[in-house]
């Protein structure tokens, strides 16, 4: 029976409702309650994902009185910042735009939507990114990562309703992100100069570069018209905007300058990032090599097979 014209926004706007729905049902049957009398695990989880090439996932804190950034000591990180000022210009703007505008979207999107809801929204924006890391990992000369990028894409795309839900996982697969900076930095390109994006955050010549190429990789690019592209990645915004928003606001609250406590913590983040794409590379490098047999042990075993007696007869 053919749905009339004008009901079929509803039938969508319900269809996802469901979605939506049984994907909260599935999270909170994964959720479990700590111990009672044991103390809940650190909220905060401050590392860059790789879904872009400038953002770090941070889980929010119940308690704003942690800050992550100085109740755990993070060494001083040098960072060529020869735009400063005019980078901290950039950030106040940024940070006005999120007091009025990301600041209130925030909490209307907090609102309507469940927080389980909201993760499976964020499962699937992240599992809309394995296109950039699977290129991005070949380009690497990781074809393991990227296989495994794969198939965990094609899992959580087709048996998990488009990445509501992380069925990957049962099969021991998991998305592994990269990104073309990291691949510009495996090449020996340096990072260049920090920079603040309007709207966009803290990023550097290399990585504004990156992210620059890897939206070529990106579905919505072109799935979607580019007006619309806009309002797709707005949404994509809004959701990351409320998965870091209660760490950001206990940061600038707390900090005398965060902006110096966000370049350092940015530069950090990114070097780990570059530091464990060579060490994944030489892991996949390694697996088929022949162990290496000191000089010492080699000369002995010679003298040993020189010593041993030969068999008698004809072979």
């Amino acid at each position: 029976m053919a749905v009339p014209r004008r009901q079929r926004p509803l039938v969508v706007c319900v269809a996802v409702a469901l979605l939506l729905g049984f994907a909260a049902a599935a999270d909170d049957r994964h959720e479990q309650a700590p111990p009672s009398g044991e103390e809940p695990a650190d909220p905060i989880d401050v590392a860059a994902r790789g879904e872009l090439p400038q953002q770090a996932a941070v889980t929010a804190a119940d308690d704003l009185e942690y800050d992550p950034f100085f109740d755990e000591e993070i060494e001083a990180v040098e960072v060529f910042d020869p735009l400063e000022s005019s980078n901290r210009a950039i950030y106040r703007f940024n940070r006005g735009v999120s007091t009025w505008v990301f600041d209130p979207l925030t909490s209307g999107y907090r609102f309507v939507v469940p927080g389980v809801a909201r993760r499976a929204v964020l499962r699937a924006f992240h599992n809309l990114n394995a296109p950039i890391f699977v290129v991005n990992h070949l380009l690497q000369l990781r074809p393991i990562a990227a296989l495994e990028t794969l198939g965990a894409f094609a899992m959580n795309l087709s048996f998990g309703v488009g990445g509501l839900f992380e069925t990957a996982s049962g099969a021991r697969l998991e998305l592994l992100p990269a990104d073309f900076g990291q691949t510009l930095a495996g090449i020996g390109v340096t990072t260049g100069p920090y920079i603040i994006m309007p709207l966009l955050g803290p990023t550097t010549l290399r990585d504004g570069l990156g992210f620059v190429v890897d939206r070529a990789f990106h579905p919505l690019t072109y799935l979607l018209a580019a007006p619309v592209q806009l309002i797709g990645y707005g949404g994509i915004g809004v959701a990351r905007r409320d998965e870091v928003h209660d760490a950001l606001s206990a940061l600038e609250d707390s900090s005398l300058d965060s902006y110096a406590v966000i370049r350092s913590a940015y530069a950090q983040a990114r070097e780990g990032e570059i530091e464990e794409m060579g060490e994944g590379e030489i892991e996949e490098m390694g697996e088929g090599e022949i162990e290496e047999v000191p000089e010492g042990e080699l000369e002995e075993a010679r003298v040993r097979e020189d010593a041993a007696p030969t068999p008698e007869g004809p072979l």
